[in-house]
């Protein structure tokens, strides 16, 4: 029954946290990057031999879109950092939240009653919240500030631990009296 109990752990976690991160991607699209700018074609005359006005004149203007494409280029791309910088860090707040959230629903699960029947499924739930929150830091890291990580992460390691403290000893406590 051990071995039931181990395999339905681990495949709660992999199936919940493979949803954490459909459900965020499902109903928190991530920004599209932009497409590579549309270059002019090359002037068939290049390059120009001296004195040819009209070859070193559209050559010229050949630049001047080159060179237009490429800065309307960077600045989309410049706009679409900003937005992923913002996206990654709504991406650790929502995982964290949810994480912590269904990590809390193992947690509870384990101490029911009815989760003694269940197996692994409850510790598999608590997995799979630790992998939200994981997720989370892994997505939004660059994205976030320091204070906000720290408070947040503060957050995890008191549900995390305090959680599990509590849990063992509560464990104990039942099977010992």
């Amino acid at each position: 029954m051990k071995t039931v109990n181990v395999i339905l752990g681990v495949a709660t976690a992999v199936i919940l946290g493979a949803l954490i991160n459909l459900g965020i991607r499902a109903f928190y699209p991530e920004p599209i990057h932009p497409a590579s700018p549309a270059y002019p074609a090359a002037p068939v005359a290049a390059p120009c031999t001296p004195g040819d006005a009209a070859c070193i004149k559209a050559n010229e203007a050949f630049q001047a879109q080159t060179n237009a494409a490429q800065t309307e280029y960077q600045g989309e791309w410049q706009a679409y950092d900003r937005e992923m910088g913002i996206y990654d860090r709504n991406v650790f707040i929502i995982a964290n939240i949810a994480g912590i959230a269904i990590f809390a629903a193992g947690f509870f699960a384990v101490l029911a009653d009815a989760a003694a029947a269940a197996g692994g499924a409850p510790i598999g739930v608590m997995a799979a919240g630790l992998w939200g929150i994981i997720y989370g830091y892994v997505k939004g890291w660059g994205s976030v500030d320091d204070i906000a990580k720290f408070f947040i992460g503060l957050a995890v390691a008191a549900a995390v631990i305090g959680g599990s403290i509590w849990l063992i000893q509560h464990h104990a406590k039942k099977h010992h009296a």
